[in-house]
């Protein structure tokens, strides 16, 4: 199934429970259920709302004998992944980065009025009722920023995803062609005392340095360091190369983001002066450095 990041969905509230024309059951109806969405760490991306696109919660149930107001409807929560952002008409209403984290999207419909709340004293046999309301109805979208340490980026066919199976063992897609790169990989770092770090490979840029479609670069929000790739046998300027990266993501960036210029297919003992890092993947040189210096960065900086 392929990695989904972003989702649309219709929402609606439960209806309200409608009143009862008897003088012998309450007078209001339940309440409709309402809808939230909540962040649950079991959930790994949005894939399921490719197809589970309507959600609706429970309606609230009529008045009921022996004066009893109607059940309330159950609340419907649907399960989204930490990171995890809900937008409503464009807007941000809230940002679901841990566990439990939870947003009312939809309010559940009132319930209704029966006619024993129009009986008095001149009026004993009212039969006028009101009907409970409906739910609230929206289109909400969501959009997942995964929690990762690291992220590998850079123009088409720079070994991004090359250097990921070289520093983490993760089964990406490597071929000795531009944008085999389609969905976002992920492979783990473990340092010396245990701890598992997350890399992730992004689909490259375009040649020209502007997002593809559907790039997902917006995943390198929450990365601690930005892996930026550079091939040294591309007979284009290295500089004129890391300049229209830097600018295609500009607006993807966390504000305390780390970014290491790599210079792959290049001898680790000459580095190229515009390089913190160089790697010869093929023959595995450079990659043990590498890991080494990225398990001890993303050891010693505090988590977001």
């Amino acid at each position: 199934m392929p990695f989904t990041d972003r989702a649309r969905i219709h929402v609606e509230g439960g209806h309200g429970g409608g009143g009862c024309l008897s003088f012998r059951r309450e007078k209001y109806g339940g309440r409709g259920g309402r809808v939230f969405v909540v962040a649950d760490e079991q959930e790994k991306d949005l894939t399921r709302f490719r197809h589970a696109v309507h959600h609706k919660a429970q309606a609230g149930g009529n008045g009921e004998g022996r004066v009893k107001r109607g059940r309330a409807g159950d609340d419907l929560e649907i399960a989204v992944p930490p990171g995890t952002r809900v937008l409503r008409d464009g807007e941000v209403i809230a940002r679901l980065d841990h566990h439990g984290d939870r947003v009312q999207v939809a309010r559940g419909g009132d319930g209704g009025v029966g006619n024993r709340a129009f009986r008095s004293s001149t009026h004993q046999a009212p039969r006028e009722t009101v009907p409970g309301t409906p739910g609230e109805e929206a289109w909400v979208s969501l959009e997942l920023r995964m929690d990762v340490d690291a992220a590998l980026v850079g123009l088409p066919n720079t070994g991004k995803s090359a250097l990921l199976v070289a520093l983490t063992g993760a089964g990406a897609v490597v071929a000795p062609y531009a944008y085999s790169t389609r969905e976002p990989a992920l492979g783990p770092l473990e340092d010396d005392e245990g701890h598992l770090f997350t890399i992730i490979d992004l689909p490259g840029l375009s040649e020209d340095g502007t997002p593809r479609d559907h790039s997902y670069l917006e995943q390198c929000e929450r990365a601690r360091i930005i892996l930026h790739c550079v091939d040294v046998d591309d007979p284009e300027p290295a500089e004129d190369r890391i300049a229209r990266v830097r600018v295609g993501l500009a607006p993807y960036l966390g504000e305390d983001a780390e970014e290491w210029v790599i210079a792959t297919h290049a001898d680790p003992a000459d580095p190229p002066a515009w390089a913190r890092f160089a790697v010869e993947i093929e023959l595995g040189e450079g990659i043990d450095a590498l890991r080494e210096a990225l398990a001890q960065a993303l050891g010693g900086t505090a988590a977001r």
